[in-house]
């Protein structure tokens, strides 16, 4: 399965500015994990020490928000995952 992966400005410098690339994945956590095939280093900004998705992202599948995160949600031929980077600060 293909789809396309949104990245936030904050991960677009990982990517060489490449805004929404091609990944496969038959679930939104494997095409997450094949970021990192394309772009060696991302896995450490979106994963957390026990391989879950820090809190300062959130994941849309086709414009439905996932809360919470379910990294084994299918992903369909040329669906689009996109991260959003929620602002922290108090």
């Amino acid at each position: 399965m293909s789809a396309r992966v949104k990245l936030p400005p904050i991960l677009q410098e990982l990517s060489g500015g490449i805004e929404a690339p091609e990944v496969s994945g038959n679930t939104i956590g494997e095409c997450l994990n094949n970021l990192e095939g394309q772009f060696p280093g991302i896995k450490e900004y979106l994963f957390d020490r026990r391989g879950r998705l820090l809190r300062i992202f959130g994941i849309y599948l086709n414009s439905d928000g996932l809360n919470p995160v379910e990294l084994d949600t299918p992903v369909r031929e040329n669906d689009e995952i996109v991260i959003l980077n929620f602002l922290m600060g108090g």
